[in-house]
């Protein structure tokens, strides 16, 4: 195999992939779908050990699951071509050559991920740096912060990647917020959130995003803001404007932050900082 990383041209122009800048707009996660690849980190050195996972949503995706994703780095027809097969629920690994000619430029790595779930073909194309001076860094989620209201008491839980918050019929509302850790100046330029909700995995129960002002600001605060493009997001357990049934279920919930995604529809900014969080929400009677 060859030592070097080369922009892979023609990998770029020939796979058909739902690269991030592709993301659905709509924020219901009814099929499978990447939702994001994420490497770390999208700028590294010569010689480092380069880690990537992907993020599948889907009410019937267990994110422990051992489907095979196929992860290919370069092209065949480039100088560094490499291919290998594990489980999703485990990290890919790549070492980057320590003889890579970088010089004082860098160079753009292709990453391609695919999947098959249900014989359905899943793919996405990502890129990273290769440099000597690497600046930029994902975004780092800590965690996620619940609040919510039930009865005449307020409440604050935290939430750490995986686990399930359970949440009974006497809360109309719930906001998550993302917390991120503190980067050094000029690692990210401008973060952007995306959240997705599954439909409930056991029931026809659906989670609605709730935009009353007044709901946000009387969980979150006078003056708070959430969407599910915002750092927090409101959601409602009662449908609609809180005016439907009780949706009780079981739901999956992911966040996906990206730096810089405004400009994600240039083809060059594909290899931006990206970081992801899923856990399970449990509402019960």
């Amino acid at each position: 195999m060859k030592k070097q990383f080369a922009i892979a041209a023609s990998l770029l122009m020939l796979l058909v992939s739902c690269s991030e800048s592709d993301l659905p707009e709509d924020y219901v996660a009814v099929s499978n779908k990447i939702l994001a690849i994420r490497i770390q980190e999208p700028e590294v050195r010569p010689g480092d050990t380069v880690s990537m996972k992907l993020l599948v949503s889907g009410k019937d995706m267990e994110q422990d699951s051992s489907i095979p994703v196929t992860w290919t780095i370069g092209s065949e027809d480039a100088d560094y071509y490499h291919q290998e097969e594990i489980p999703y629920h485990q990290e890919f690994q790549i070492e980057i050559p320590s003889d890579i000619p970088v010089g004082e430029t860098f160079v753009d790595v292709p990453v391609f991920a695919s999947i098959i779930i249900d014989n359905k073909l899943l793919s996405s194309l990502k890129r990273f740096r290769v440099t000597n001076n690497p600046v930029g860094m994902n975004p780092k989620i800590s965690e996620i912060q619940a609040d919510w209201k039930s009865g005449n008491d307020f409440h604050t839980e935290t939430i750490e990647a995986g686990e399930t918050i359970t949440i009974d019929h006497t809360v109309g509302n719930i906001a998550f917020s993302v917390n991120t850790i503190e980067l050094p100046q000029g690692a990210n330029d401008q973060l952007v959130y995306k959240w997705y909700f599954t439909t409930s995995k056991n029931s026809d129960g659906m989670l609605e995003v709730n935009d009353d002002i007044e709901k946000i600001e009387e969980i979150l605060g006078s003056g708070s803001h959430a969407a599910e493009f915002r750092q927090s997001v409101l959601i409602s357990l009662y449908g609609e404007n809180g005016e439907e049934s009780f949706q009780k279920g079981t739901y999956d919930v992911y966040v996906v932050i990206r730096d810089n995604a405004s400009e994600s529809n240039d083809r060059s900014e594909d290899r931006l900082g990206t970081d992801f969080y899923y856990f399970t929400l449990d509402v019960i009677d």
